[in-house]
């Protein structure tokens, strides 16, 4: 017997739902619905330390309309996480009281680990995982996972303070703009290292996995900028092309002329050259982009 359940992922770029029913006996979930609100917590979190009030107005007219949409669709379990920008918000207990008092939704914070283990859940239903060794990348708007795994059971996470708002935040803080991305990149590397050599070395990796909205962005930039096919991977050597084609490009004309969202048009230069950075280091030539994230391991979890 299916139920109907609903996941949302609180990030710190934008704010996630996803209605599905589930069946315990089922190899796949029926989704109903998604929906995604611009709430850019992290830009308030890495900036000042807390959810201003501005944007806990917006972040409750959001869970508001989520509340509805569970109502409407008489879904049975709503589970919500939130990640980065909640973790390190100093308000984020006014947050949570806030938003289950506005739409009796509780929010559980996790770690990274745990987001980690929830996307992995989601992609193992994806992809064929089995006698394959494969480093999961994930890139969100506070932070960056990168988790190896091998015949689908997962092996080692690791989640760095790296998401593409953070970075774009630290370029403002330090008075840099996009073409200082390399700089970033290169201080990165320093605490990436560590994770990836002792993951890669004796045991190289089959090919990486990208999920999160820019790994789907990066996919589709694959077909309209290069007029390439499949759009369910990238090679490196694409990535490098797709980079150097965004470098050459206004955030201005990303909007108009490649009809980028305006809060996915400034990130996907940093989301990009951080994939690269990540691939080049544990020297995988393909990133395969299965279009499942958090909320569908949400999802999952509940069955």
């Amino acid at each position: 017997m299916s139920r109907r359940v609903s996941a949302i992922d609180i990030g710190s770029n934008a704010i996630r739902m996803m209605v599905a029913d589930i069946n315990e006996t089922a190899p796949f979930i029926r989704v109903n619905k998604k929906q995604r609100a611009p709430v850019r917590l992290g830009h308030d979190v890495f900036t000042t330390g807390t959810i201003t009030p501005e944007t806990m107005e917006i972040a409750k007219a959001t869970f508001r309309r989520f509340a509805e949409t569970n109502a409407k669709l008489k879904v049975e379990k709503c589970r919500a996480v939130a990640t980065s920008a909640c973790r390190e918000a100093k308000n984020k207990k006014e947050f949570l009281e806030t938003i289950k008092k506005v739409s009796g939704i509780d929010i559980e914070i996790i770690d990274g680990t745990e987001e980690g283990r929830l996307i992995h859940l989601a992609v193992r239903k994806e992809v064929q995982l089995d006698s394959k060794k494969t480093m999961l990348i994930d890139i969100g708007g506070g932070s960056v996972e990168v988790t190896f795994s091998k015949g689908g059971k997962l092996l080692a996470t690791k989640s760095f303070p790296m998401g593409t708002v953070r970075v774009l935040e630290n370029l403002s803080k330090r008075r840099m703009n996009e073409s200082h991305l390399s700089i970033i990149m290169g201080e990165f590397l320093s605490d990436l290292g560590p994770h990836i050599y002792p993951n890669t070395e004796n045991d190289p990796v089959d090919f990486a996995i990208g999920t999160g909205g820019n790994l789907e962005c990066m996919a589709e930039l694959k077909v309209r900028l290069l007029k390439k096919t499949p759009n369910t991977f990238v090679t490196l050597s694409e990535l490098a092309e797709i980079i150097a084609r965004l470098k050459a490009m206004s955030i201005k004309d990303r909007i108009d002329k490649l009809e980028l969202r305006p809060d996915r048009a400034d990130v996907i230069m940093p989301a990009s050259m951080l994939v690269e950075t990540i691939m080049r280091q544990a020297e995988v030539e393909k990133i395969v982009i299965p279009a499942v994230g958090l909320r569908d391991g949400l999802i999952w979890s509940m069955v």
